[in-house]
């Protein structure tokens, strides 16, 4: 039996949207997993699934197994004490899971919290597993259909097309090794698990950093997409309706959008290489709309197009992986990859100049993969003159056109490209010795790199227990070596890269104390070095919380014991008298 965290526990009947995400589902909610860590348990939706040969156990004695998983629950609930007799067991299948190991949810349904609502659509019924079991089970007893078409033979023969097929699309030998972010098992939720906020150089790059370095190349990048039915054997997009892949449809022909054969006139001679592509017809008509229905799919401005390439060779479905493809496997290098991005910029410029009703103000943008919604080529082609909110909603992934050439071009002019080349059997190999290790990676520095825009620069808007501070970041820095306030805030530190619902760094700190302590920081910022500052005096109510705060912070002595001179520009002030109502004051 395991439980959730005490803070979840405590604010199970919470409605704070910061809460109703993490808390327990009921006022007593714990969790049941297994002491079997054969991987055929990790979930229910592999229950009975995995062959004997590798190790698997049968549909009935799955079904056993399962049984024995809600008896050990009542069996729980039954003698913990303090539980009603009104119990529900839930179990969330693989794909609506956070986590990669059997869990059970146990739960009193005689008070059930806010959050219990929230994930009603992934709370599957452990009495409905145990039903499909049993029908799984008995039609197992049934005699099986005779073949009427060749026999034992054709059998063979079409499990041994199958396994050539399989082959051939993902090789024999495919390498996966991620370190799971939040349950992550693809290289796509790996790069949204470890870099919530790619739209800078240093995000880009760290991001192609990871898949180089880390995920194993852009040859595990492209088997998930083989997987996904994005690319065919020969490497190109598909054009298909399943999966239904919109851009590349628009760029091989086999889709026209109406109204849009006029406007691809204004490519001029880029219209050979490109096709302008347009949103659906309400989510232009919605660019403005603070609906929450509309923010995050209408256009993001009043003029907004898309323009993709017709080469629908994988190595351009997406701006991660621009020059990484090796040529020895169908590649084009960086070189071209430059040239490419740099036809796409004046391309949309041409369109943009010609197109009537733009302004002079126009932003070119990508959405990396991790962050796209669509896997094939879309330049955001955005008029910056008349934007909408859901420009303000994506601003976290809308990484410029000029950042992505600026990296190709440090990545075309280095010395040595040993960091960033595609990987090679040889570095699988040892990829696989270091496995072990894989944790360790979660850390690096392209992790780093990819929060540096949300905590980096001077100023920063700080989320601290659900209120919004804009803060100075040498302001902060006033707090003694050693202290956590100074620790959080400098760049380098990780600490500031939990986000918010809005992609901001989050702080879980009481906000009324916090902002005490950091406005007397300010006056102390603000106040001339040759003038003392009087310290904090809290009101009555914060005093206490206040404090407590403060010498957890490491700051206590700073703000709360004794005069401290000024830490701003040497100027003369004009004789002011204290005040004794003010928290604090300057003398």
């Amino acid at each position: 039996i395991c439980s959730n965290r005490h803070e979840n526990d405590i604010n199970w009947d919470s409605s704070d949207s910061k809460w109703i995400k993490r808390a327990s589902m009921a006022i007593r909610h714990r969790f049941l997993t297994t002491k079997d860590l054969h991987w055929q348990w990790f979930n229910p939706l592999v229950f009975g699934l995995v062959s004997e040969a590798d190790g698997g156990v049968s549909v009935r004695k799955a079904l056993a197994e399962a049984e024995r998983m809600k008896a050990a629950s009542l069996e729980y609930a039954r003698n913990i004490g303090g539980w009603t007799d009104k119990i529900g067991l839930f179990v969330n299948v693989f794909g609506h899971n956070n986590v990669n190991s059997l869990f059970v949810h146990i739960l009193d349904m005689s008070d059930l919290g806010p959050s219990f609502s929230f994930h009603g659509f992934k709370n599957c019924p452990l009495d409905d597993i145990i039903k499909v079991l049993r029908e799984e089970a008995v039609n197992n007893l049934l005699p099986a259909a005779v073949s009427t078409g060749g026999g034992l033979v054709g059998i063979k023969a079409a499990k041994a097309k199958a396994r050539a097929r399989t082959s051939s699309m993902y090789g024999k030998n495919a390498q996966f090794f991620f370190p799971g972010t939040d349950g992550a098992t693809s290289v796509k939720a790996e790069i949204v698990g470890r870099m919530p906020v790619i739209k800078d150089a240093a995000s880009f790059r760290g991001a192609r950093r990871m898949v180089t370095e880390e995920l194993g190349g852009t040859g595990t990048l492209k088997e998930e997409l083989l997987r996904s039915g994005f690319i065919d054997p020969l490497g190109n997009l598909t054009t298909g309706t399943r999966p239904f892949n919109i851009f590349a449809r628009v760029a091989a022909g086999v889709m026209q959008q109406p109204g849009m054969d006029k406007e691809q006139e204004y490519l001029g001679e880029f219209k050979d290489y490109f096709v302008v592509c347009s949103n659906r017809p309400e989510n232009d008509e919605h660019w403005d709309s603070d609906d929450k229905e509309w923010v995050g799919k209408a256009s993001m401005s009043k003029r907004h197009r898309f323009i993709t390439a017709k080469d629908l060779h994988w190595q351009w479905f997406n701006a991660l992986v621009f020059g990484l493809v090796p040529e020895s496997k169908g590649g084009a290098g960086r070189g071209k990859a430059i040239d490419l991005v740099q036809a796409l910029k004046s391309a949309a410029l041409h369109y943009t100049k010609h197109a009537p009703g733009w302004s002079q103000k126009v932003g070119l943008f990508f959405h990396v993969f991790g962050h796209n919604s669509v896997n094939s080529l879309h330049l955001h082609v955005i008029d910056m003159e008349s934007l909408g909110p859901t420009f303000w909603y994506y601003e976290y992934k809308n990484c410029p056109l000029d950042v992505v050439l600026k990296v190709l071009q440090e990545e075309s002019s280095t010395t040595s490209e040993m960091a960033l080349v595609d990987i090679t059997e040889a570095a699988v190999e040892a990829a696989k010795a270091a496995t072990a290790a894989a944790e360790a990676l979660t850390r690096t520095s392209s992790h780093t790199n990819s929060q540096r825009d949300m905590r980096g620069g001077d100023v920063l808007t700080v989320n601290v227990g659900g209120e919004l501070f804009t803060l100075s970041r040498s302001t902060m820095l006033l707090a003694p070596r050693n202290s956590l306030l100074r620790e959080i805030f400098t760049e380098s530190n990780d600490m500031l890269l939990a986000m918010d619902d809005d992609r901001r760094p989050f702080l879980d700190f009481p906000s009324a104390a916090f902002r005490l302590i950091v406005d007397h920081m300010k006056l102390l910022q603000l106040t001339p070095s040759g003038h003392p500052l009087s310290p904090l005096r809290p009101p009555a109510a914060d005093r206490q919380q206040v404090e407590q705060l403060a010498w957890i912070l490491g700051v206590d002595d700073l703000v709360l014991k004794g005069p401290q001179h000024g830490r701003g520009k040497d100027r003369t002030l004009p004789p002011r008298r204290a005040s004794r109502e003010a928290p604090c004051s300057i003398q």
